[in-house]
């Protein structure tokens, strides 16, 4: 146990006091009714509970699914007995979310407002995360609205994301979104407590983990239990995003969102859920994103010199020990760094096209020079400080 969770869990206030930057992930089934129709009361207990945090100097941001729940509900679509996310076409979705987007910042404004509270719509798609610039200017808006004591409220873009580019859900978003604006605490609001050793539906003995000791090792063996009809994801999905927020050093608590005394409680300095500490050895923020956030067009293969120079020497790749090319790509792309297995063992962003690449691999400096002149190419393919080992 680290210094970090014993003073989470003995303390808990005093932990929660050094908090000042906080994403608060807030699930489609903590927003809905028995009935399966949004809650106003539950916008309420949100809004009440980023408050009570609010009041104690913290900056609050939403990461808040429900969308096309709403918008399902807006076109008077009738309730499905499979499951949600297989049972309509991707344009349904997108129309679904078109019209709930409105209402959830409707009810998001009209709940914030009662607290002298503004707030500020940004939806997301994978392409502002993945490219550095758009995620540099997303980093900022955001900046600039706490600023102004504004609730950013994200969402995806559903309304123009489609398969390919598409997060895996909103779980998955929030850890990125914790990673682009350097967040304190994650709070992954759920319908249930936390984490459990066994699924609290199918097993009345099931019991709350309180704190999960290496998010890493934990994740081998946990076994997913079911998803909502409403929403995308599950307990896997938190607890990957809750493993994508401890590499960047981001702790994770998950709680219920169903229950305001449970809110109440946390926000009054009493830890409820199951508290997910950051790794150990967590990467800094630009190295984060190049492994979670960043976008993958194609492969370099390396040979074994050069694989153990990234690996143990934090050396930059050399065009000398490439020895193949896999798929195409531009400069400042990222790319995906092979061994001679074939096994994937760390990323960057090439300095060059595919095409360049494949003209100087296997080269040293000086054959380069006497072979293509002075001109843009040179051996350094990715640079040290633009790759990140996957292990």
């Amino acid at each position: 146990m680290n210094n970090k969770e014993y003073n989470a869990l003995n303390d808990f206030r005093k932990y929660l006091n050094s908090k000042k930057r906080i994403v608060l992930k807030i699930g489609t089934q903590v927003l809905l009714s028995d009935k399966d129709k949004l809650s106003l009361s539950a916008f309420k207990r949100i809004c009440s509970f980023s408050h009570s945090l609010i009041r104690q100097q913290k900056e609050v941001i939403l990461v808040s699914s429900g969308a096309i729940a709403a918008g399902k509900d807006v076109l008077n679509t009738p309730p499905s007995s499979n499951n949600f996310s297989n049972n309509f076409s991707m344009p349904e979705k997108q129309a679904f979310a078109a019209c709930g987007q409105a209402i959830l910042m409707k009810n998001y404004g009209s709940c914030f407002k009662q607290y002298g509270i503004k707030t500020a719509q940004i939806l997301l798609t994978k392409d502002d995360i993945s490219s550095r610039k758009r995620f540099v200017n997303a980093r900022n808006t955001i900046y600039e609205l706490l600023k102004n004591k504004v609730v950013p409220i994200i969402n995806e873009n559903d309304t123009i994301s489609y398969e390919e580019i598409k997060f895996s859900d909103n779980d998955h978003l929030s850890a990125l979104v914790s990673n682009l604006v350097c967040a304190d605490l994650l709070i992954i609001l759920s319908n249930v407590r936390g984490v459990y050793d066994k699924n609290p539906v199918l097993h009345k003995d099931a019991k709350l983990i309180k704190t999960i000791d290496n998010i890493k090792d934990f994740m081998k063996d946990f076994k997913e239990t079911s998803k909502s009809l409403q929403g995308t994801g599950g307990m896997k999905s938190k607890l990957y995003a809750s493993f994508i927020a401890a590499g960047a050093g981001t702790d994770t608590i998950i709680i219920s969102g169903k229950n305001g005394k449970s809110l109440d409680s946390f926000a009054g300095g009493i830890l409820t859920g199951t508290f997910i500490p950051s790794l150990k050895n967590n990467i800094n923020k630009k190295k984060h994103w190049l492994l979670f956030g960043m976008e993958k067009k194609g492969q370099i293969v390396i040979d074994k010199g050069a694989e153990d120079a990234i690996i143990n020497k934090n050396k930059s790749l050399l065009a000398s020990g490439i020895l193949a090319v896999n798929g195409e790509f531009k400069k400042g792309e990222g790319v995906y760094i092979v061994n001679e297995e074939g096994k994937i063992f760390s990323i960057g962003i090439s300095n060059f096209d595919s095409k360049d690449i494949k003209r100087i691999k296997g080269l040293k400096s000086h054959e380069i020079k006497t072979k293509f002149g002075e001109g843009n190419l040179s051996a350094l393919v990715i640079h040290k400080d633009k790759l990140a080992v996957t292990a």
